[in-house]
């Protein structure tokens, strides 16, 4: 799959979490192979600080996004992993 490809998937919001520490908003793909969730942490003073995104491919997690897209490569959506 390419970037641009990619960029044709559209995510929905499959859960919200808000801690003492941070909040976090996860997104999943119609299928649910592909995801990202973003954690943003909350300061003592309560603002908030930069935030930062792991994505996912079936079940291997990427911490960062040049990392997600190598594999992406070799991602095909009408494979089926077995679970």
């Amino acid at each position: 799959m390419t970037e641009e490809e990619l960029n044709q998937v559209i995510f929905k919001c499959v859960n919200t979490a808000a801690f003492e520490h941070e909040h976090t908003i996860t997104y999943s793909s119609s299928d649910g192979r592909l995801g990202f969730c973003t954690h943003t942490p909350k300061k003592e003073d309560g603002t908030f600080g930069k935030g930062h995104t792991h994505w996912r491919i079936d079940k291997k997690i990427y911490r960062s996004k040049k990392k997600f897209l190598e594999a992406l490569k070799d991602f095909s959506p009408k494979v089926i992993p077995i679970r």
